[in-house]
């Protein structure tokens, strides 16, 4: 009975994780830092993608020091959206965020996205001043937000990204989607409209460089538009899933 109180007061925090091995250690001991000052009981789940380098090893080594520190290795590489999936499909907390591994979202602001969903909304978005953030990448989230504004009615209000808080309940029917093209935010989209933001610092990123380019974008847009727009109430044949690859990340 304790443990169920316990995870029913519990946070997840969900982590995409691809080449990321020069900060993900500091990503983590940060979210433990800023959750454990709150007396917060917590996991940390991290999904690595098909690492080439030496991210896994990294958490392998943090894990075996505290428990609440998860990984999920996948053998191969499917993308940002189908590894943030099956970080959802692992979590047992109330509450679980989603936070990328680059560091340009700041984990001292988890606690900001926690106080707003506990006003009752269904899933909180935190959005960062984008002052500094690359031009490019600018005009391909106003692209993206524009899709889910016009074909998937998001409020005109109400800004979308990747570091989120949302409740249990939209979790688990997230989980039981079946859209083959994995993208979170538009399947929340078709669930809820008790949507939240915040405001949340950005900084760029110290580490790597981001996979985000044109090519990708029209890529990305392609796919929304045919899996959550005309299509998105179609199940494809096994051969066709075989087929789609959910190359999603930035």
């Amino acid at each position: 009975m304790d443990q169920i109180i316990a995870w029913d007061q519990a946070v997840s925090i969900v982590i995409p994780v691809f080449n990321s091995s020069q900060s993900i250690a500091e990503l983590i001991s940060r979210l433990v830092a800023t959750l454990d000052a709150r007396g917060l009981c917590f996991e940390i789940i991290l999904v690595d993608d098909g690492s080439g380098d030496d991210s896994r090893a990294v958490i392998r080594g943090l894990a075996a020091d505290d428990s609440r520190i998860i990984l999920i290795a996948r053998d191969h590489n499917a993308g940002q959206q189908a590894a943030i999936k099956t970080g959802l499909s692992r979590s047992k907390g109330h509450w679980v965020v989603t936070i990328d591994d680059d560091l340009e979202q700041q984990p001292e602001d988890v606690p900001v996205l926690l106080a707003e969903i506990k006003k009752g909304f269904d899933v909180v978005y935190g959005i960062p001043d984008r002052a500094g953030y690359p031009f490019y990448r600018q005009w391909g989230s106003q692209l993206v937000d524009l899709f889910f504004t016009l074909i998937l009615k998001k409020p005109k209000n109400i800004r979308v990204g990747s570091f989120r808080v949302l409740n249990r309940e939209i979790v688990e029917r997230i989980i039981k989607d079946q859209t083959p093209f994995v993208y979170i935010t538009a399947i929340t989209l078709r669930l809820t409209r008790n949507i939240g933001n915040v405001k949340v610092a950005y900084r760029p990123r110290r580490y790597g460089k981001s996979n985000y380019n044109f090519k990708k974008l029209s890529q990305l847009l392609l796919r929304l538009f045919y899996y959550y727009g005309i299509n998105r109430g179609y199940q494809p044949r096994q051969q066709e899933m075989d087929k789609i690859k959910n190359k999603g990340r930035k």
